[in-house]
């Protein structure tokens, strides 16, 4: 007997006035800003340019940790903002731009000043990335409740599984661009990386554009202003519900493992002596491995629910750190047995960005999915904005590891990562099905709170 989906689907799978529309404009949007940030991607790129400018493996990890708080720590205040007001589009609007212009003008910089400065270039390199960063955590809880408002459930495996292959396509066109830059016939530094930076800008800018003509359908909001105080107090009783405490353990655990990523380009030009130039390859990699299969993940989620792509996601993203040990010994191994194997290192270390590139797409797709269909539209602000609070820890993965390799060689942190990555699996293996069940905290006790 056929079996169906496995999934239960929120009560609100209707389709909105604007699905169409917004369909189409949320998909290039943030497809351009997805490519833009591929141009300096946080793995391959923007690691060789600090290390450029600075040895320290810390600073590579502050970059990264101060990205992920940028984005993390606006959350719960704008679901406090947010809770009952309608319409959440203005703040949208606004905070791309703002979040946006501090980069553009570290791109300005860069064509005036150069980097004759190091320590000044990346004091403003850092402002411009934090600030992206904040800016998509002021809009992260409006452009999501825009999403699920206006996407019907069981459309939205192939809304982000459309969004991650239209990236892919063009980030495909964007890895040779930066194999180009940084190889030996490209620019040289640092104007390879000032012109990959202002590619960056200008597709930040079409991103903000794009947000600008966004719509949004209005649906029931609480009626009550909700306190940031009783947001935080009301952590703990959301946690009792297993589906939401589930996910918020996933979040922490697969997305700090995939936010090392860019400690993998390091050891690969560090210690295995590959070319900087490859950094261009391994996007392409990771395009190659993400592209196809972000359009077989989002029907998976739509047939299969986002359980299903959760722990796909969560079982790539373990095999990372023991591709990054097993690739370079076997390649060794087999050049030891037939000279001229060794040569292969730069290419066979491609599939650890192979398994990369195709765990960014499920863990997207899958834990924005499952959160939607456990929250309703008058506490879907609150859902997001914990999760991400809740989960927020994982962005000291980056800097925790950059400490730690000043301890410890790279295959033993690499080790320590690898037997992370099994308890990730094990524990998206015991994720429960998603359920839209009656909010644990009362209105009442917000408002007594506030």
């Amino acid at each position: 007997m056929r079996q169906g989906p496995e999934h239960i689907t929120s009560p609100q799978h209707d389709t909105s006035e604007h699905t169409r529309w917004n369909f189409v404009f949320i998909v290039m949007e943030s497809s351009a800003f997805m490519t833009g940030m591929a141009s300096v991607d946080l793995v391959a790129v923007l690691p060789l340019f600090i290390h450029a400018l600075t040895p320290s493996t810390v600073t590579i990890g502050l970059v990264t940790t101060l990205q992920r708080l940028g984005y993390t720590l606006p959350q719960l205040p704008m679901a406090a903002i947010l809770g009952h007001r309608p319409a959440r589009l203005p703040y949208l609007r606004w905070g791309v731009f703002f979040g946006r212009l501090p980069f553009i003008l570290f791109v300005i910089y860069l064509w005036t000043r150069g980097v004759e400065n190091p320590t000044l270039t990346l004091a403003f390199m850092i402002v411009g990335f934090v600030s992206v960063s904040a800016g998509n955590g002021v809009v992260a809880v409006p452009w999501q409740d825009i999403i699920a408002k206006s996407i019907p459930s069981t459309l939205r495996g192939r809304f982000f599984g459309t969004m991650h292959f239209t990236t892919a396509l063009a980030t495909f066109g964007v890895g040779f661009l930066v194999r180009w830059a940084l190889g030996p016939n490209g620019p040289i530094f640092p104007m390879n990386y000032t012109m990959l930076f202002t590619l960056s800008a200008v597709f930040m800018a079409i991103s903000t554009i794009g947000c600008g003509i966004l719509r949004e359908p209005i649906r029931p909001v609480l009626e009550r202003p909700q306190s940031l105080r009783s947001l935080v107090a009301g952590a703990p009783e959301l946690l009792r519900h297993q589906g939401f405490r589930s996910l918020v353990l996933v979040s922490l655990l697969a997305f700090g493992l995939s936010f090392t990523t860019p400690f993998y380009i390091v050891y690969a030009t560090t210690q295995l002596g590959i070319p900087p130039q490859m950094a261009g390859i391994y996007i392409v990699a990771a395009v190659l491995s993400g592209a196809p299969l972000s359009l077989v993940w989002g029907y998976l989620n739509d047939r299969r629910g986002p359980r299903a792509v959760i722990r796909g996601a969560c079982m790539i993203v373990s095999l990372v750190p023991f591709l990054a040990l097993a690739v370079p010994a076997l390649t060794t191994a087999a050049g030891a047995a037939l000279p001229g194997l060794q040569k292969a290192l730069p290419y066979t270390f491609a599939l650890v960005f192979l398994a990369a590139g195709a765990s960014a797409s499920p863990l997207w797709i899958g834990t924005n999915n499952y959160l939607f269909e456990l929250s309703g539209h008058e506490q879907r602000p609150r859902y997001i904005a914990l999760l991400s609070t809740l989960a927020a820890p994982r962005t000291l993965f980056p800097l925790l590891t950059g400490w730690i390799l000043t301890l410890l060689p790279y295959t033993v942190v690499f080790w320590l990562l690898a037997m992370l990555g099994v308890v990730v699996a094990i524990i998206s293996w015991r994720l429960p099905l998603p359920t839209n069940e009656p909010d644990p905290v009362s209105l009442d006790s917000d408002t007594a709170a506030s």
